[in-house]
C-alpha cells in the first residue's frame, strides 16, 4: 500500500504507508492543539549500512528575497516535526498516535541519520545558497544538540527533488 501526498503544486511519493508518516495530518498532532507549527511528513528512506533515513519534508511554492521571517518560520516547522517524531517514537505521549507508521515504531532512533528538507517549486538554482546557509545557521542548534550530520539540513528545487524521487 502507497501514499503520495499533494502539496505546494507538487505530489510527493508514492511512498510506502509503513514509511512515510503525514504529521501534519496526524491526530497526535492534531490533539496537541493549535500554535504548534509542523512540516508536511516525514519520509524514512534507505541509507547506509542497513538503515532507514528520516527526511523531514517542508514544502514551498515560493520564497521570499528577505528570509529572516520565512527561515525562522521553516525552522520552527523542522524542529518541532524533528521533536514531536521522536517523542512518537520513544511513546512519549499519553494518547499514542496509532498512525504512526509502522517502520517508525521499531526505528532505531540512535543510528538514524536525519535530513530536513526545504522543498520550493520553480525556485531558481542561484537563489537556493543564500536560503540553504540561512536556515542551515537557524538550524545549527538542533543539529549540534541531536548530533546530527552538519549536511543534515537541506534546501532544494523541484528539479532536484525529482532527481531524488521525492516528487513524481
Amino acid at each position: 500500500m502507497t501514499i503520495s501526498i499533494q502539496e505546494s503544486g507538487m505530489s510527493f511519493g508514492p511512498y510506502s504507508k509503513d514509511k512515510c508518516f503525514p504529521i501534519e495530518k496526524s491526530q497526535l498532532f492534531t490533539n496537541l492543539g493549535k500554535g504548534l507549527k509542523v512540516c508536511e511528513f516525514v519520509v524514512l528512506r534507505d541509507a547506509t549500512n542497513n538503515t532507514l533515513a528520516a527526511w523531514f519534508i517542508e514544502a514551498k511554492s515560493s520564497a521570499p528575497r528577505e528570509h529572516a521571517i520565512y527561515v525562522e518560520e521553516i525552522r520552527q516547522k523542522l524542529t518541532n516535526s524533528v521533536q514531536l517524531t521522536f517523542a512518537a517514537c520513544l511513546k512519549r505521549h499519553d494518547d499514542p498516535d496509532e498512525s504512526l507508521p509502522l517502520e517508525f515504531q521499531s526505528l532505531d532512533l540512535g543510528k538514524c541519520p536525519v535530513k530536513c528538507v526545504l522543498v520550493i517549486r520553480n525556485f531558481r538554482k542561484e537563489w537556493i545558497p543564500p536560503l540553504q546557509e540561512s536556515l542551515s545557521r537557524e538550524m545549527r542548534g538542533l543539529v549540534k544538540t541531536m548530533g546530527f550530520s552538519p549536511t543534515s539540513v537541506v534546501v532544494i528545487n523541484d528539479e532536484k527533488a525529482r532527481e531524488l524521487k521525492l516528487i513524481a
